[in-house]
């Protein structure tokens, strides 16, 4: 009777069942030791390994190749240090600086619409979306943003490689939507444009300090975006924004009850692998896991900063994020139809 059952379980556990089961313990351990080390470490800000991580965690159908990491981290070092040797150069002249960025920008969304390599345009996307303006906004802080970068890019390729080295099965892959070329590149680039420079000046007109976060999610958002399911996307997006508000802030409600890093991870891993579940699934749904986790780590880790939990501060960045997400999915569900 035992043997029998013993037979029936191991039968049950079939390769694929393995298979994502690694994938779920691979993205929710990967994401979860990036935030603590940095945490830890006192590497702000803290969210930008955990984010990384957590990109290419989700976006990776098989484990990452040493070449392949070196490569990202060095795009990365290059991007932040170009965005913010260009800004630097610049500073005098907005109108050239920004004329510079859009054309950038522009490129890179083109080329991701067609269905360039998806990871090295992202990470320039995202830094000269952000460098520019947090070097304008907080100069005092501009020259400390690059390495964060690097540094976070880092932690993040050291994650996903420790990550694959204890759970090497790998599920098949889901290619996001973000992954395949569009039907017409050229909208989508422009409306990416459209939509992340827009809010690039609104936060350098009002000098609003928290522009880095809301712009890598504005980024991250507009990349997984699919244009084929926009009006049913975009409500998902919304709530998704404001899911991972919540999210965070009952993560660090828990954390007050008995503050540690030890607690700091197990509350991690367990929202880590609550949205694992629907991202290894893919789809929009995928997609959308993604964003909402994106979202819930970047607000955690910002209470988490000394004199960051308060309730004015913590309802205002909420209030920025849902601003940016409804124009961004505004701009995304009415402007590309027309363009395209």
């Amino acid at each position: 009777m035992t043997a029998g059952s013993a037979g029936a379980a191991s039968a049950s556990v079939t390769p694929e069942t393995e298979a994502r089961t690694h994938t779920l313990l691979r993205f929710a351990v990967g994401t979860t030791g990036a935030f603590v080390v940095c945490e830890g470490m006192g590497w702000y800000p803290s969210f930008l390994a955990p984010l990384l991580a957590g990109v290419l965690l989700a976006n990776l159908p098989t484990a990452l190749p040493i070449k392949a990491g070196v490569v990202l981290i060095l795009v990365q070092a290059v991007g932040a240090y170009a965005a913010y040797i260009l800004t630097s150069l610049l500073h005098e002249t907005p109108a050239v600086l920004f004329g510079v960025v859009a054309i950038i920008l522009l490129l890179c969304f083109s080329n991701l619409a067609r269905g360039g390599q998806f990871l090295p345009i992202l990470l320039v996307l995202i830094c000269f979306a952000t460098v520019p303006i947090v070097t304008m906004v907080t100069p005092q802080q501009a020259g400390a943003l690059p390495l964060a970068f690097v540094r976070g890019m880092l932690v993040a390729v050291i994650a996903t490689w420790l990550a694959h080295a204890l759970w090497p099965k790998v599920s098949p892959p889901h290619p996001p939507p973000s992954t395949a070329a569009f039907e017409s590149p050229f909208a989508m680039a422009v409306t990416g444009v459209a939509i992340v420079l827009p809010l690039m000046l609104l936060y350098l007109m009002y000098g609003i300090t928290d522009a880095l976060p809301v712009l890598i999610t504005t980024v991250v958002l507009v990349i997984n975006f699919d244009p084929r399911r926009s009006a049913m996307q975009g409500v998902a997006m919304m709530l998704g924004n404001f899911i991972g508000g919540m999210v965070a802030f009952t993560c660090y409600a828990l954390l007050q009850i008995a503050p540690s890093l030890s607690v700091l991870g197990f509350i991690t891993f367990l929202v880590a692998i609550a949205f694992a579940i629907p991202i290894e699934r893919g789809g929009p749904a995928g997609g959308v896991s993604l964003v909402t986790f994106n979202q819930a780590i970047v607000l955690f880790s910002l209470a988490l900063v000394p004199g960051g939990a308060s309730p004015g501060l913590w309802i205002t960045r909420l209030v920025q994020f849902a601003i940016a997400c409804i124009f961004a999915v505004g701009m995304l569900s009415l402007l590309f139809p027309r363009l395209r």
